[in-house]
């Protein structure tokens, strides 16, 4: 039910978005990362592969699903290396 209303909710506001991280990656539009701005998305690579992302919330920090213990936390999106950051709105 929520994956449904998910894809809906993406129709009704014309934004399309793949369900993986590394696609993702490479969809929207380019962003330096001197230029995030909030709705923004941040990716983290290992070893080439793209496998995380968070959401840009401003002033440096990202909200992101963390491990299973900590679940979604807010951190400094640099709290590790950035890929990427591309925007979709």
């Amino acid at each position: 039910r929520q994956r449904q209303m998910c894809i809906r909710d993406r129709a009704n506001f014309g934004i399309y978005i793949s369900r993986t991280a590394a696609d993702q990656s490479y969809g929207g539009t380019a962003v330096d990362m001197s230029n995030l701005q909030p709705g923004d998305l941040v990716f983290y690579a290992d070893g080439g592969y793209v496998g995380h992302v968070a959401l840009y919330i401003g002033g440096g920090q990202v909200v992101h699903a963390s491990t299973e213990e900590t679940g979604i936390i807010i951190s400094s999106y640099d709290y590790n290396t950035p890929y990427c950051a591309r925007r979709y709105w």
